[in-house]
């Protein structure tokens, strides 16, 4: 996600300060699969490419292998690498639909069991 993220960043840049014709280049497969998939529920996809197909320079987002000397991705995984030991940001996630679901049929099963005790047994006809 971190990737994304530092490609939504980039676009904005771009766009922000109306660069023209820029190549935004990635180690990243994942990511650019994500940009590259037609149907993308996530909003932060959505919205990279909604940025990319209204600007009115160009932009091109392109691989480029990880880890064999290129200068550029070389320093951005420099520069990644010093974030994370400066960051003491507390990141919280926000639960998905499915996991507030779940938490709410454990919460309704476990009352349940409390009822059933709260109850006791029930007598035999």
């Amino acid at each position: 996600m971190a990737e994304v993220i530092a490609i939504q960043q980039a676009v904005q840049y771009v766009r922000r300060n109306d660069l023209g014709q820029v190549k935004i280049i990635s180690d990243s497969r994942s990511a650019l699969m994500a940009l590259s998939v037609v149907e993308e529920a996530r909003e932060i996809i959505s919205n990279i490419k909604e940025v990319i197909k209204e600007y009115k320079g160009k932009i091109t987002v392109t691989w480029i292998r990880a880890h064999m000397g290129n200068f550029g991705n070389e320093r951005a995984d420099q520069l990644a690498k010093e974030a994370t030991l400066i960051s003491d940001e507390t990141i919280n996630f926000v639960p998905s639909r499915n996991q507030i679901r779940n938490e709410g049929n454990k919460i309704l099963k476990d009352f349940g069991m409390i009822q059933k005790m709260r109850d006791g047994p029930k007598p035999n006809r």
